[in-house]
């Protein structure tokens, strides 16, 4: 950057040196231009100076990250080492253990939507359609919320 100034401030000597008539529009085309050329230094000086800071910064928070990943995986491993090697074939669900869900028409805007069974034998859950928000079923009533037809 000091190099550019350096430049700039050449030129400026230059043209105030030259032989042209002040006020003349030679004379005024090298001030301005000289000027614009200062000013767009000044611009890049300013540039430069926020991108080594952003560099910085993101040299920050790269190394954050990667202590956040060496603390997480890190207990990861730990915990898998603790635990034996599983195949493929325990993770596998039984048919036994698949969820059954229930399929309810929403009387408000009559759209389908399934719900685990487990969830009807619990209390205090509330089921609501997801596609407009309507109550659907409610533990503590214990019963399904219908419209006035399926009474």
């Amino acid at each position: 950057m000091a190099d550019l100034r350096r430049r700039i401030s050449h030129l400026q000597s230059l043209a105030d040196r030259t032989q042209l008539k002040d006020g003349s529009r030679e004379s005024r085309l090298f001030t301005e231009m000289v000027e614009v050329m200062r000013e767009m230094a000044l611009d890049v000086e300013e540039v430069s100076a926020n991108q080594l800071d952003l560099e910085e910064y993101l040299e920050e928070v790269d190394s954050d990250l990667m202590t956040l990943e060496e603390d997480v995986y890190d207990d990861a491993e730990d915990d898998d080492e603790d635990e034996e090697d599983h195949d493929f074939e325990d993770l596998a669900v039984d048919e036994e253990d698949e969820a059954e869900y229930v399929e309810l028409e929403c009387p408000q805007c009559e759209l389908d939507s399934f719900y685990n069974s487990e969830l009807f034998d619990r209390d205090g859950v509330q089921l609501t359609c997801p596609h407009c928000g309507n109550v659907l079923f409610d533990s503590d009533e214990d019963c399904l919320v219908m419209d006035d037809e399926e009474i």
